[in-house]
C-alpha cells in the first residue's frame, strides 16, 4: 500500500509537470503572430462557424491579418493530383496559423475534416518547409480538406515575410494526397493497418531521401520492401507506383534531412509500445522540454528535485 501511495504521488507530479510545460507553451502561442487563411467562397454564417472553431471571433479576427484563398488556386495547385470535379467550385477550408519560437515544433488540430490527418498534414508541411508553427485546419462542415495545405502555406508566407517555391507547395500536396489515397486503400483492403502506420512509412522513406540513401528506383523499392516490413504495410504495385513517382519528385526539392529528423517523434520512434518500461527517461525528456520553453533556472531546480524524487521511490 505504501508503495502504491508513493507512485500515485509520482504521477500527479509528472502530471503537474505536463500541465506546467503546456502553460509554458502557451505563454509563446499568445505571443506569436497569428495569420488567418479564409476560403473565399465562405457565407458570412459559414464564417461565424469556422471562427468558433478557430477558437477566435469576428471582433478578434480584426486584430489578426487575414488573406483568402479562392477556388482558382486550388484548381491551379491540386488539377495535377485530383479530378478536378473533386476539387468543386467552392473554397471552403480555411486555416489559422500562430507563430511559435524556434524549435518549438509543427503542431495540426483539424476540426470537420475527414480525409486527412493531422499526422498527412504535419507532414506535407515540413515538405513545403514550413517551420515552428501551430496550424489549426477547419471547414464549417465535414469536408476532405486537402486544399487546406494552399491556405496553410500561402499564410505562412504571410506570417513569414517569405515566398515558398511552387515546386514545395505541390509536391507537399502531392505528398498529402498520394498518403490519403493511400491510408484509404488499405482500409478497404480488410486488412488491420492505420493510416498512422501509412503516415509513418511516408515519413521515414524522406528522411531516406533527405539522407541521400535512395539515389535510384532500385533503391526506393528496396526501402519501400523494408519499410513494408518495418510498419507492416502491404502495398500493391499501383501503390508503390504512387510512391516511386513522389519520393522522385520529394528528392527534387531538396529535402533537408537535419530539419525532418529533428522533426521526429523521439520518444514514440525510440521506443514504441515499450515506452512505459522508460518512463524515467520519458519523463527527463519532457521535463527537458519544459526547460526550454520557460525559465531555465527554475525548471532545472525542478527537474533536479523530481528526478531525486524518482530515484527514491524506484531506485
Amino acid at each position: 500500500m505504501k508503495k502504491f501511495m508513493w507512485m500515485a504521488a509520482a504521477l500527479f507530479v509528472i502530471a503537474g509537470l505536463f500541465r506546467m510545460d503546456a502553460r509554458a507553451q502557451s505563454i509563446w502561442k499568445e505571443e506569436g503572430k497569428v495569420v488567418v487563411a479564409l476560403g473565399a467562397d465562405l457565407t458570412e454564417e459559414q464564417k461565424d462557424i469556422v471562427l468558433g472553431l478557430f477558437g477566435i471571433t469576428r471582433e478578434q479576427l480584426a486584430d489578426y491579418e487575414v488573406i483568402t484563398i479562392t477556388n482558382a488556386q486550388e484548381h491551379q495547385y491540386l488539377d495535377p493530383y485530383l479530378d478536378p470535379s473533386v476539387i468543386g467550385s467552392k473554397s471552403l477550408s480555411s486555416v489559422m496559423l500562430k507563430k511559435g519560437e524556434a524549435g518549438s515544433g509543427v503542431f495540426v488540430t483539424t476540426k470537420n475534416i475527414n480525409f486527412c490527418t493531422t499526422g498527412m498534414y504535419r507532414n506535407a508541411l515540413l515538405t513545403a518547409g514550413i517551420q515552428d508553427t501551430e496550424v489549426i485546419v477547419a471547414a464549417p462542415a465535414p469536408i476532405s480538406g486537402s486544399a487546406a495545405l494552399i491556405g496553410a502555406v500561402k499564410a505562412y508566407e504571410k506570417m513569414e515575410g517569405t515566398s515558398i517555391p511552387d515546386d514545395s507547395l505541390s509536391n507537399a500536396l502531392n505528398e498529402l494526397i498520394t498518403t490519403g489515397e493511400l491510408a484509404a486503400a488499405v482500409k478497404t483492403a480488410d486488412v488491420n493497418i492505420s493510416s498512422a502506420e501509412i503516415e509513418q512509412l511516408i515519413a521515414w522513406l524522406k528522411e531516406k531521401v533527405a539522407k541521400g540513401e535512395l539515389e535510384s528506383e532500385e533503391d526506393i523499392r528496396a526501402a519501400v520492401k523494408e519499410g513494408e516490413e518495418k510498419f507492416g504495410v502491404v502495398l500493391s504495385e499501383d501503390e508503390v507506383k504512387m510512391i516511386l513517382d513522389l519520393m522522385g519528385k520529394l528528392e527534387s526539392i531538396g529535402l533537408n534531412s537535419e530539419y525532418l529528423l529533428s522533426q521526429a517523434e523521439k520518444l514514440y520512434n525510440k521506443y514504441g509500445a515499450d515506452m512505459v518500461q522508460h518512463a524515467d527517461e520519458a519523463i527527463s525528456e519532457a521535463v527537458s522540454s519544459a526547460v526550454n520553453n520557460a525559465a531555465d533556472g527554475f525548471f532545472q531546480n525542478l527537474k533536479k528535485s523530481v528526478k531525486d524524487f524518482l530515484g527514491g521511490i524506484f531506485g
